[in-house]
C-alpha cells in the first residue's frame, strides 16, 4: 500500500539514530482512538523499585529485532509499524503503571552473525527491557535467555528450548508437529503430496513435520525439495520434479513470490494440483496482484487469524488502527509482531509496578489463556505441558483463493499433536 510522506508524517513521529527508528509512540500515532491524559506515575508505585535495565519512571524500552534489509526484508515488511501500534494503543491508555512504551528497531540484515551484533547493541549497549522481533536466524536466543531478558516473536525451532523465549502463536517443541496443515489438505481428497522449502532450519523443520503428519490422513510424502531459491526463480525445474513425482499437492514453504513462480510453472508443464499449500500466503492485495496465478492455493498466516474473517473484535481493530495509519496489515508477518507486543504488554502488567526481567517472564510462564489481542485462532499455553515452556497451538486458520479472491474458511482447523520422529499422536 502507498502512502505520502505527508500523511505518515501526521501518524508518527520517528527519531532516526545509527541503528534504525526509535519511537516514542504517542496515543495520536498509528490511527489509534483519541488518547486521554496519560496517568502519572506515583511515588506510591515507583518509589521502591530498584534499578532496571530499560525501566525508569516515566518510559519502557524494549528493542523490535527484524530484517529490515536482505533476503527476508520483503517478507517482513510492516511487523515493526505493528508492534508500534499495539504499543502505540497501550500508551493512549496512558501506558504501563503510567509508563510510556518505547520501541526502537535493529535491523539483523536477514544475517545469523549480524543478528548477534544487534542483540548485543540492544541488550548490553542501549539497556533495552526486553525484545521484540520477527526474524527467521535464532543466533541471538542463547545470550537473550542468559540474561534473562523476555523475547517474544515468531515460532521458530528452537523457542521451546528456552525459558526466556517465547512464541506469539505457541511454543515450539523439538520433533512434535500439529496435524492442522495435514487435515486441510486432505479435505480436497489429495493421495500425494511434495514439499518445497527454502534452506532455513525454521522452514526445513516445517516442511518435515508436515510431511510426516500425512500417513495420519491417509496420504503420502512424494518428493521433498529443500533448497528452493527464497524468491522468485525459474521454477520449471521444481515443476518438472513435481510433475514427474505424481503429486497431486504441494507443501510451499516459500516466500509468496516463490510460490507464484512454481505455481506460473506448473501451469506451463501443464499441471493442475489439487491441493496447493503455501504457508505466509494472506494477503488480498498481493492474491489480486497475482492476476489468477495463485487460484486454487489453500494459505494461511503464521498463527494468527487472516483477514475477512467476521466476528473477530480484535482483528478488526487491529486492521483498521493499521490501515488508519497508512500500512498494510495484511501481510502474514504483522499481525504476529502484534501479537508479540501484546503478549509483551502482558508480561509487563502481571509483572506489577516494579517490573524485572525474571518477573515478567515467570509471569508469563504460567499463563494458559494467551488470547494475542484476539488474533489468535484459539488461546494458547505458555504453562508447562509437552515441553517445560508450553505447547504449539493446534489450530490454524485457513484461507484459500477463489477466482483470484482469498476467501477465508469459516472455521479454524484444528489437529493433534504428533511426534515427528515416531508418527504417534501425543496427548497434551
Amino acid at each position: 500500500m502507498q502512502v505520502s510522506k505527508t500523511h505518515r508524517s501526521r501518524r508518527a513521529a520517528f527519531v532516526v539514530g545509527s541503528l534504525g527508528a526509535a519511537v516514542v509512540i504517542s496515543g495520536a500515532g498509528m490511527g489509534a482512538n483519541a488518547a486521554p491524559t496519560p496517568k502519572p506515575v506515583t511515588a506510591a508505585n515507583t518509589a521502591s523499585c530498584a534499578p532496571q535495565d530499560g525501566i525508569d519512571k516515566s518510559t519502557i524500552k524494549l528493542a523490535f529485532i527484524t530484517s529490515a534489509t536482505g533476503g527476508n526484508a520483503a517478507g517482513f515488511a510492516g511487523s515493526f509499524e505493528a508492534a508500534s501500534l499495539r504499543l502505540a494503543q497501550e500508551n493512549a491508555k496512558g501506558g504501563i503503571f503510567g509508563r510510556k512504551l518505547v520501541l526502537q528497531k535493529y535491523d539483523d540484515n536477514s544475517n545469523g552473525a549480524t543478528q548477534l551484533v544487534a542483540a548485543s547493541q540492544a541488550i548490553e549497549r542501549d539497556k533495552n527491557f526486553g525484545v521484540l522481533n520477527i526474524v527467521n536466524a535464532e543466533t541471538m536466543y542463547p545470550i537473550l535467555d542468559k540474561a534473562s531478558v523476555p523475547t517474544i516473536g515468531l515460532v521458530l525451532p528452537s523457542t521451546g528450548l528456552y525459558r526466556s523465549i517465547f512464541g506469539a502463536a505457541g511454543t515450539s517443541v523439538a520433533n512434535v508437529t500439529t496435524t492442522s496443515g495435514a487435515k486441510r489438505v486432505a479435505q480436497t481428497g489429495a493421495k500425494t503430496m511434495a514439499t518445497i522449502a527454502f534452506p532455513v532450519p525454521a522452514a526445513l523443520a516445517v516442511a518435515a513435520g508436515f510431511a510426516k503428519s500425512l500417513p495420519l490422513v491417509g496420504m503420502t510424502n512424494v518428493l521433498a525439495i529443500n533448497d528452493a531459491p527464497f524468491g522468485a526463480y525459474d521454477a520449471t525445474s521444481t515443476a518438472l520434479k513435481i510433475k514427474s513425482s505424481g503429486a497431486e499437492g504441494a507443501y510451499l514453504v516459500l516466500q509468496v513470490d516463490g510460490g507464484l513462480s512454481v505455481m506460473s510453472a506448473l501451469k506451463q508443464q501443464g499441471v493442475t494440483l489439487k491441493a496447493p499449500f503455501m504457508a505466509g500466503l494472506s494477503d488480498p492485495i498481493v492474491i489480486a496482484n497475482a492476476k489468477g496465478g495463485l487460484d486454487g492455493v489453500i494459505g494461511s498466516t503464521y498463527g494468527t487469524v487472516p483477514p475477512g474473517v467476521t466476528g473477530r473484535p480484535g482483528l478488526r481493530t487491529y486492521t483498521n488502527a493499521m490501515l488508519a495509519a497508512g500500512f498494510n496489515p495484511y501481510g502474514p508477518n504483522p499481525p504476529s509482531a502484534y501479537v508479540s507486543a501484546d503478549t509483551m504488554i502482558k508480561g509487563l502488567k502481571l509483572a506489577g509496578p516494579c517490573p524485572t526481567r525474571v518477573a515478567v517472564v515467570n509471569q508469563l510462564r504460567n499463563q494458559s489463556n494467551i488470547t494475542g489481542a484476539g488474533l489468535l485462532p484459539e488461546p494458547i499455553s505458555y504453562k508447562p505441558g509437552l515441553s517445560p515452556n508450553g505447547n504449539p497451538a493446534k489450530c490454524t486458520w485457513f484461507i484459500q483463493v477463489i477466482s483470484g479472491k482469498m476467501v477465508p474458511d469459516k472455521a479454524p482447523t484444528c489437529g493433534d499433536y504428533m511426534d515427528a520422529t515416531t508418527g504417534q499422536i501425543l496427548k497434551g
